[in-house]
């Protein structure tokens, strides 16, 4: 643990043990108002979700300033209210509504970048991609800069990306032996008929147009499997986490189950989809050479 975060939890602990001393000091107050009781429950639950990040290993810089700007303006209107004042709880109230809505993207965006890697390093013993160096960089430098909104983004871009380089890598080299074997038998089995007429040739693009699409079809639904195999892993490991070991609470696992079966669905569909496509163009193929 570095000394800024060493800094940085001492100062979240300093917070709790403020909003603590108002506690106690409110607690002998019987005219507390039914908004000031809603502000204390608010940073009741922010403190927890603080203390969740920092459980999962999550950078809590940004939530902690919010953190301690909403017991600040707390102390200040409670003390408002005991000398028979107006106070204002709504930044308060909003401040740690923030700090809860920040904490749910922060652990989407862990779970998906726990994904995200595994197909990542999946993929580079696969194809070079050197090229997706930076784009990788950003990704990681955004979750640890607490961008998480910006993490579920990059991830997205990512697989397009990868998806696209892999695609590329091998289109090169199947067009390349493809064309090579296609060519020399088709001098081979119809030089004669090359001498007469070129016109045969404008049909060589199609042939070859057919293929790369086949092709660039097949790594989408290679990807796809990868993925959907990193996440029933990630699925395997949480309910060991929850059945057996109980690091996991309930709402946690079924929050998280929740998500990872959507992406399922979503990649099943997809892989459907893409079966359909492949088996439609394979009979097309099949019409074609009959005639």
């Amino acid at each position: 643990m570095n000394l800024g975060y060493k800094q940085l939890m001492l100062a979240f602990l300093f917070g709790i043990l403020i909003l603590f001393s108002i506690s106690s000091s409110s607690a002998l107050n019987k005219t507390v108002s039914n908004q000031s009781i809603q502000a204390k429950q608010s940073i009741d639950q922010a403190q927890k979700d603080i203390f969740e990040m920092m459980s999962k290993n999550i950078s809590i810089k940004r939530v902690n300033e919010t953190y301690q700007e909403a017991i600040q303006i707390y102390s200040a209107q409670i003390a408002l209210e005991e000398k028979g004042g107006n106070p204002d709880y709504k930044i308060v109230i909003r401040d740690a509504s923030d700090i809860s809505s920040i904490k749910k993207i922060a652990l989407q965006a862990k779970d998906e970048l726990a994904v995200f890697e595994e197909n990542y390093q999946s993929a580079k013993k696969e194809s070079d991609l050197s090229a997706f160096q930076n784009d990788y960089n950003s990704i990681m430098t955004s979750f640890s800069d607490e961008r998480f909104e910006d993490t579920l983004t990059l991830i997205n871009k990512g697989y397009t990306t990868i998806s696209q380089i892999q695609s590329e890598q091998t289109t090169t080299n199947a067009v390349y032996l493809a064309t090579s074997k296609t060519v020399k038998d088709f001098f081979i089995q119809n030089w004669f008929v090359i001498l007469i007429t070129c016109s045969v040739t404008l049909f060589l693009p199609l042939i070859f147009w057919n293929t790369l699409i086949k092709l660039k079809m097949k790594i989408k639904l290679n990807n796809l499997i990868v993925q959907k195999k990193a996440i029933n892993g990630l699925i395997k490991e949480m309910q060991s986490n929850y059945f057996k070991t109980k690091k996991m609470s309930e709402t946690e696992y079924n929050i998280k189950l929740k998500k990872y079966d959507e992406l399922l669905r979503d990649i099943d569909r997809q892989v459907m989809v893409l079966r359909e496509g492949m088996l439609k163009r394979n009979k097309a193929k099949e019409k074609f050479n009959k005639t």
